[in-house]
């Protein structure tokens, strides 16, 4: 089944584990079938398991899906081929586990999980000033001088 949640609703998720892709357009139902079919191809899940609820929100202006790990045996789910696929895939498919997606990309620690709208609308512009300060140069970069030229005599 397929849950649209809020960004504020994963943000609360801080007990849970799963797979974060990120920028995930078109037919969600495509993405879900997709999904649990190539990691059934690349025996990531086994014995017939396979991803039923997952969790779509917008982050960012992109679609997001979450595919949680709860619901999945964990005999049934090679964490490490799956590890492998994530990081031979993320260029196509921005996949993060949520524990690292909830720090990195939406600021979240344990110590925040319990915050409220207004708090959450000043941690994001707290956090994109930061980005954005990150890419302004603190000074002007440095011009080499022209020493080819000679100055005029007196």
């Amino acid at each position: 089944m397929i849950h649209n949640i809020t960004t504020n609703e994963i943000r609360q998720m801080t007990d849970a584990e799963g797979l974060v892709l990120q920028g995930c357009g078109g037919d969600i139902q495509e993405w879900l079938d997709g999904i649990n079919s190539l990691f059934t191809e690349a025996e990531i899940l086994c014995n017939g398991e396979a991803f039923k609820d997952i969790y779509v929100f917008e982050h960012d202006g992109l679609t997001n899906i979450l595919f949680p790990f709860a619901d999945i045996a964990p005999e049934n789910l090679h964490i490490g081929r799956l590890a492998i696929w994530r990081l031979q895939n993320h260029h196509a498919f921005g996949g993060t586990w949520l524990s690292d997606y909830l720090p990195n990309r939406l600021g979240v620690n344990n110590d925040t999980a319990d915050i409220d709208e207004d708090e959450i609308s000043v941690l994001d512009q707290i956090q994109k000033a930061r980005t954005k300060e990150k890419a302004t140069p603190l000074t002007e970069p440095h011009k080499p001088q022209d020493h080819t030229k000679s100055e005029p005599e007196l």
